[in-house]
């Protein structure tokens, strides 16, 4: 039995956050799950002002924070909610 995951890496560039979904996983379903939680966290990011906008590939998003918002503030937060360590 294999071990399905798909790894997530979130780093500051600039004043962007680049968040890389690297698929390990030959089940393609669970990348998309992946993905979907993903790209929701946008959605509530946004409610909350904390993101301006968010440009999205398959494999990456580039998140811009809002002015008030420092990116590695950012950065920790979508590793908060994404339950990633540091």
């Amino acid at each position: 039995m294999s071990r399905e995951q798909v790894l997530i890496k979130v780093e500051v560039v600039h004043r962007a956050v680049i968040v890389t979904l690297d698929q390990r996983t030959a089940d393609r379903r669970v990348f998309d799950l992946v993905y979907d939680q993903v790209f929701a966290l946008w959605d509530n990011l946004i409610d909350c002002e904390m993101v301006k906008w968010v440009k999205s590939r398959w494999d990456h998003f580039i998140v811009m924070p809002q002015q008030s918002i420092e990116p590695i503030e950012l950065e920790t937060e979508i590793k908060r909610r994404l339950r990633l360590g540091s």
